[in-house]
């Protein structure tokens, strides 16, 4: 049967018509997929990254508080008795109180202890958390540690080294509240006055406390892991999984995961691995999903753990959630101008050739991602409905698109911002500072990086809530952007710590004029509502050349100057070429 004009133009429009529509929609539905993908994939690494810095920030604060411990005079005077006496008895007294006081401000820390380098390792003066109390552990009940790894191990540490125990469920006894909790320990050795070791401060860590503010800010759909250097489960979204090295059995992550083996044997950094068959999780169907592992250094810590993996996984479908709104609509475009090239191809005729012609050009144009060009919009007939539904597909594509592409860049500037100040992050701050380190050394000019921590700030936070901190923060970021130049880079690293880029220096007069203006502009106190608070700055400055030729080393360095800053007293500043 010989089809006619009007039959064979109907069904050329209509197949036109649902290809161009079907593919653009296709084609905009993959690409906004890939951007999500992308955009999810790059938060979850920032997220990551966020977690280890959290989890070495609490193991290095952990690690400051054993070495205090250690060279308190108060410690000195209990390493520097030599028989049992009065004066022993007050010296055992004022240490426990200070490790009383010590637990009562650092709520993650299970036990605090000082235990001897002789007799089998006794315990000399111990305090422990028992629910919401603190208990002295004294006479009788003090027990000998000697045959404990984080004894012996750190008996025999250089002096000046710290010791990191591996994390492990603790199963000493008598340890109430840390009892059958996943702990970890720190040491420092403690010595006499007269040079001789007596033995050591340990600090027991609190790892569910810890573990629970690292999950408090992930989102519900996300899963978190946390291995140790051989990839035995610490954190799992299946609690079961956890710690099974302590139960007989062990369960790793590069068995789950297999290529988590690469970051465990150092091969790389991180991976980004796509679950399309992940592991099921108790009581939750087992979906296709992204997850991002990374190696976290712990650091410079004498232990058989050096580093830990992060792992965080999200479901594939939360990723593509938002693109099911375009697939509608681009299936209701491809069916409504299937039906409209149905009618008008009906009342087609030779005469309409032409502009029908003009129409399907228009529409393969779209199709290919041009402009319509011009089309026969004021016809009242068919021709012109086809033509308006043209430009109308043409526009609602255009608007799609352009909304994923703002929807990319406002990815971009979260990814690259700090979300409470405003102020640039630590990624956007490091590519800052290596382009600024390229263009001195060409140029020869200097440039100097200050590394800012607050002092007090934790005060403000335990005092009057972090939402009070948190306007703190905003108040800080503010001050320090009044005191900073207009080439300047202002950025915030992380909780309470800030960072300067100051560029073409010829002398260090304009940073110690920076860093002086800094201090003093926190000698306001801060008004946060009914609140008061006040806070200083500990500044560490470093400067390109002399203090390094690398952003990463600049960095470290300014925030060894700081550390140096803090240990003189607080709310100072000390670059890191000036004499201890």
């Amino acid at each position: 049967m010989k089809l006619g004009i009007r039959t064979r133009i109907t069904l050329l429009t209509a197949a036109l018509g649902m290809l161009a529509s079907g593919l653009t929609g296709y084609y905009a539905y993959r690409a906004s997929q890939g951007l999500l993908a992308e955009a999810a994939e790059r938060e979850m690494l920032t997220s990551a990254r966020v977690l280890g810095r959290h989890l070495t920030l609490n193991i290095r604060e952990a690690a400051r508080d054993a070495t205090l411990l250690s060279g308190l005079p108060a410690t000195l005077a209990v390493a520097d008795l030599r028989e049992p006496s009065t004066h022993a008895t007050v010296a055992y007294n004022n240490l426990a109180r200070i490790f009383e006081s010590m637990l009562a401000i650092q709520p993650q820390y299970f036990q605090i202890r000082l235990i001897r380098a002789d007799r089998h390792g006794l315990e000399v003066v111990r305090v422990d958390r028992d629910g919401t109390d603190l208990t002295r552990v004294d006479g009788a009940m003090l027990q000998e540690k000697g045959h404990y790894p984080y004894v012996f191990q750190t008996l025999r540490l250089k002096p000046g080294d710290t010791y990191l125990s591996p994390i492990r469920i603790n199963q000493e006894q008598g340890t109430h509240t840390g009892h059958g909790q996943p702990t970890l320990q720190v040491a420092r050795q403690v010595f006499a006055s007269d040079g001789r070791l007596y033995g050591l401060i340990i600090i027991n860590i609190d790892l569910n406390g810890l573990f629970g503010l690292l999950k408090a800010d992930l989102p519900a759909t996300q899963g978190l892991y946390l291995t140790n250097a051989q990839g035995d489960f610490l954190i799992h979204p299946d609690p079961e999984q956890t710690f099974g090295f302590q139960r007989g059995h062990r369960i790793l992550a590069q068995d789950v995961f297999p290529s988590v083996a690469d970051i465990i044997n150092e091969k790389a950094d991180y991976r980004l691995i796509s679950l399309n068959s992940p592991p099921v999780l108790r009581g939750h169907p087992a979906l296709p999903a992204t997850a991002v592992f990374l190696r976290q250094p712990l650091g410079n810590y004498v232990s058989d753990d050096s580093f830990v993996l992060i792992g965080l996984s999200m479901p594939q479908r939360e990723i593509t959630r938002h693109t099911h709104t375009l697939a509608i609509a681009s299936l209701n475009i491809v069916l409504v101008f299937s039906a409209v090239a149905f009618v008008l191809a009906l009342w087609m005729s030779r005469a309409l050739t032409s502009p029908l012609q003009r129409i399907l050009q228009a529409v393969g144009r779209v199709s290919a991602g041009g402009d319509p060009g011009e089309l026969p919009l004021n016809r009242k007939d068919e021709l012109g409905d086809l033509a308006r539904g043209v430009a109308h597909m043409h526009t609602q594509i255009r608007d799609q698109m352009a909304a994923l592409d703002e929807r990319r860049r406002t990815v971009d500037h979260l990814s690259r911002h700090d979300t409470l100040t405003g102020l640039p992050n630590r990624r956007m701050f490091f590519d800052v500072l290596k382009h600024a380190v390229t263009q001195a050394e060409r140029t020869g000019a200097q440039l100097a990086v200050m590394f800012i921590d607050l002092d007090h700030f934790k005060a403000v936070n335990d005092t009057h809530g972090h939402a009070t901190g948190d306007r703190v923060l905003q108040i800080v970021a503010a001050r320090l952007q009044h005191c900073v130049r207009s080439g300047d880079t202002l950025a915030r690293l992380g909780g309470d710590e800030f960072i300067i880029l100051i560029e073409s220096l010829s002398t260090r007069e304009p940073v110690t004029a920076i860093a002086q203006k800094l201090i003093a502009q926190f000698e306001t106190p801060f008004s946060v509502g009914p609140h008061e608070a006040r806070l200083g700055l500990s500044i560490g400055i470093s400067v390109l050349p002399e203090d390094g030729v690398e952003a990463e080393t600049l960095v470290a360095r300014a925030d060894e100057a700081m550390y140096a800053a803090k240990l003189a007293g607080r709310n100072g500043y000390r670059f890191f070429t000036d004499p201890s």
